[in-house]
């Protein structure tokens, strides 16, 4: 069952990455409003929930990326939750990175998560240490393969928004 997982997870970054074909770099860390996320911001907050829950220690309220097994500049509390860090960070984060750097970089940590992952073996039934009590490591790549699909379609907006021909979505 975690193969069938993970091959949905494979398939998520296989369309993330059409989400980034020919994003300009002037766009990747701008928001289209105030209210809403950048692209680089969605590939932070990407990076940062899979790499703490497949490669972290957990926390809760919130796991600490300095607990995670991946280092990135993507896996930052900023990219945490927009709406919770958003009175700390009001303005959009930049990142010295260009769209096919943050691509890159979201990919590597992705592969190196998944990884870190597999080399735990668990009990997809089994309860990820620091956590909610309802939450189990199935929970955790059921969600990985929706949330990535979720923010991918959110790039696209983004783009849209930001006046950029995309790619057939």
């Amino acid at each position: 069952m975690i193969e069938a997982y993970l091959d949905l997870l494979e398939e998520s970054y296989y369309e993330l990455k059409f989400a980034f074909d020919g994003l300009k770099d002037e766009h990747v860390w701008k928001r289209p409003n105030p209210e809403l996320l950048s692209v680089g911001e969605l590939a932070g907050h990407i990076a940062y929930w899979e790499a703490v829950k497949l490669a972290g220690e957990g926390g809760v309220p919130l796991p600490s990326p300095d607990k995670c097994k991946v280092v990135s500049p993507l896996i930052d509390q900023r990219f945490s939750y927009y709406t919770s860090n958003r009175e700390i960070y009001p303005s959009e984060l930049h990142l010295a990175m260009k769209a096919d750097e943050v691509y890159a970089e979201l990919l590597r940590v992705h592969t190196e998560a998944v990884s870190y992952f597999k080399e735990l073996n668990v009990d997809l039934q089994a309860h990820p240490a620091g956590w909610p009590e309802s939450t189990t490591y199935n929970f955790f790549l059921r969600y990985a393969i929706f949330h990535s699909a979720y923010h991918t379609g959110q790039i696209y907006t983004v783009r849209h928004l930001l006046g950029e021909e995309t790619p057939d979505n």
